[in-house]
């Protein structure tokens, strides 16, 4: 369908949103939404219903930061696609490894079923991703999330909300790691 006039799209759009990541509020857990009044009256209903509500600072904080200046975006941003892209290109030269580029957040969620069958220097066979995500843990010293605590099994979940050098270890650490797979 094809919305000829700026006004038969208006009353169908609804926007979501939250400040968790683009302000840095993590675990804060305040989201926004606006749209037509009776959606979102039913998504309150039903909120109300599910959820506790966020506590008083909480809100004051997120008033605060969405009425508060923007100007840090921009370069915040800019530095963490530049991370994330830097991430993806060292991630996708390891053997065995392959991520496609996300659209979003900040985390990267390879493929690591090239690496299920291998074997350790130490004898084991690396049976699932979440072998996988224990021997980096174990032999390069790199947390990562299984795929399959999201039900996506052969995955792994990587963030890359720390700084460069960081980031470039841990790469450098999971390359030479997956290098001593048999």
């Amino acid at each position: 369908m094809r919305c000829r006039e700026r006004g038969e799209l208006h009353p169908r759009t609804l926007t979501v949103n939250g400040v968790s990541k683009a302000y840095a509020m993590t675990g804060w857990r305040i989201g926004y939404a606006a749209g037509p009044q009776p959606l979102i009256q039913a998504m309150a209903t039903i909120q109300s219903q599910s959820t506790s509500n966020p506590c008083s600072v909480a809100q004051a904080a997120a008033t605060a930061a969405l009425d508060g200046p923007m100007e840090f975006l921009l370069p915040r941003n800019q530095a963490f696609q530049r991370r994330r892209d830097d991430c993806l290109d060292a991630l996708n030269a390891i053997e065995g490894v392959h991520c496609r580029t996300p659209e979003g957040a900040f985390y990267l969620f390879p493929s690591c079923e090239g690496l299920i069958g291998r074997t350790t220097p130490q004898g084991r066979v690396l049976k699932s991703d979440v072998d996988v995500s224990q021997f980096f843990l174990e032999a390069a010293h790199v947390a990562v999330v299984p795929g399959s605590a999201f039900g996506a099994e052969g995955y792994f979940r990587i963030s890359f909300a720390t700084s460069d050098e960081r980031l470039a270890q841990a790469c450098k650490r999971l390359r030479d790691t997956c290098d001593t797979l048999a």
